[in-house]
């Protein structure tokens, strides 16, 4: 590993050891396959922090002396040895892979569990399983590893996530997100969703899910609402991938897509968690009228729950407000499509109340049309969703008839004389609509409009 001791933050660590450094982890993992890795994990006998005096660092964790120095582009955690010696504080991590240090002074590895062996012929297995109970989220770290990696998890560890799976919900919500977002953002995620699910994972991180056992759907993709729902994930993810194809003449679909909406998530990756909740309120909404399975309110209410299940693993504000509103919205386009003719203005309103989240909002929408209705569902909606894409790109982001009222709420106010209120909200709608419709186009028009409809405070 001379590649790394050669590297000059390395070689100053080095230097300033008086007792024997150690390279561990995942750091030595990536070596031994011979993937390139920015991120060096060090154990030391010392205390980091005093180690690191005259770098520029951070505590990860204060307790357990964990330490994070960033050199360019590079991620060097430095930790206190756990346990009397190294083979101690191996003997404690999570799987044998991982389980494994390269001693810098001496140049040779110490592999107390086997791990190298179990790198060789793609094994992932744990060190223990008191190991796993003692850090709960390394049941999910197990699939974002067999995900990520060529790994088989081995049938004892398996046996033994799956039995331990209720721990998972002790685990810090910031954790669990984490991890499972880290999953989400594998471009084809969908098997290792479905692992979760094997394991009991899903169901205990997310247990809303449990209720959609059983509960009959009919689509054309999963014949209850579980398996509906992970089927519109595994649709999402085959939009996501052939996006440029579908929508090839607005590259800046991709653009909305990719943007960090917190850090270390994408807005692509909410839309894969909105594919997996859309239905999620379906069993709470479930009535049967003329023999018939209905769910009405079930966008609506699922918005709710969605926004609870994101604060419950501490998602932002903002991705929690983005995922309640795809959730909330899934069914607009289809109700759309199904009313004939399209006016602008009704394109305009869509995407004044959703604005770049409507164009998210499609996506999802023809996930959930792939999953229930198959190909002939899907091609019939596409061109639909196509119209609306391209009208948002370029007509309501380029006419200010579409978002920008002629006249203020002042000026609203001071015209009909009326005071602030749910009122003045209704009369802008009603004039951006006027707009859309082209009924509108200077200032003259729309005072006379508001007269004529609101004069008395009316409308």
């Amino acid at each position: 590993m001379n590649e790394y001791t050669k590297l000059e933050p390395l070689k100053k660590l080095i230097k300033k050891s008086k007792g024997n450094l150690y390279i561990v982890g995942g750091t030595v993992r990536d070596f031994l396959l011979r993937r390139k890795t920015h991120d060096i994990d060090i154990v030391t006998e010392e205390d980091p922090s005093k180690l690191l005096k005259g770098f520029s660092f951070f505590p990860l964790d204060e307790e357990r002396k964990i330490f994070r120095c960033i050199h360019g582009n590079l991620t060097i955690d430095v930790a206190r040895m756990q346990g009397k010696t190294i083979e101690e504080d191996l003997l404690r991590r999570d799987f044998t892979v991982n389980a494994v240090a390269y001693d810098i002074k001496r140049g040779v590895f110490i592999d107390p569990s086997g791990g190298i062996e179990d790198l060789q012929e793609g094994i992932l297995k744990a060190v223990s399983v008191k190991n796993l109970e003692e850090d709960p989220i390394r049941l999910l770290r197990a699939v974002r590893l067999w995900l990520y990696y060529p790994f088989r998890i081995h049938p004892e560890t398996q046996k033994a996530i799956k039995e331990l799976s209720p721990l998972i919900e002790k685990a810090a919500g910031e954790r669990v997100k984490d991890e499972l977002f880290k999953i989400i953002a594998h471009p084809i995620s969908y098997k290792a969703i479905r692992l979760l699910c094997e394991l009991e994972l899903l169901e205990r991180i997310i247990p809303e899910l449990s209720a959609g056992k059983g509960l009959f759907q009919g689509k054309f993709c999963g014949s209850d609402l579980l398996s509906h729902l992970l089927c519109t994930y595994r649709a999402s993810e085959i939009l996501l991938h052939y996006l440029n194809y579908f929508f090839n003449a607005h590259p800046k679909i991709r653009e909305i897509i990719n943007a960090e909406i917190e850090t270390g998530i994408k807005i692509r990756e909410i839309l894969k968690f909105s594919a997996l909740l859309h239905d999620i309120a379906k069993p709470q909404t479930f009535v049967i009228r003329d023999d018939e399975y209905t769910f009405w309110g079930h966008d609506k209410e699922g918005g709710k729950r969605a926004k609870l299940i994101a604060k419950r693993l501490k998602l932002s504000n903002k991705s929690a407000k983005v995922l309640g509103t795809l959730v909330e919205n899934h069914m607009r386009l289809h109700l759309l499509a199904r009313g004939g003719e399209i006016t602008d203005k009704a394109k305009g309103r869509f995407f004044r109340q959703l604005k770049e989240t409507g164009v998210v909002t499609i996506i999802l929408s023809l996930s959930d049309s792939l999953a229930s209705s198959g190909e002939l569902g899907f091609f019939y909606l596409l061109p639909f969703a196509r119209q609306m894409i391209d009208f948002y790109f370029n007509k309501f982001l380029k006419e200010e008839d579409f978002q920008k009222p002629l006249l203020s709420g002042y000026e609203i106010m001071a015209i009909l004389n009326i005071k602030p209120g749910p009122l003045v909200g209704k009369i802008i709608k009603a004039l951006l609509d006027a707009q859309a419709e082209g009924r509108i186009k200077r200032k003259d028009e729309a005072i006379r409009f508001l007269k004529e409809e609101f004069e008395n405070g009316e409308g």
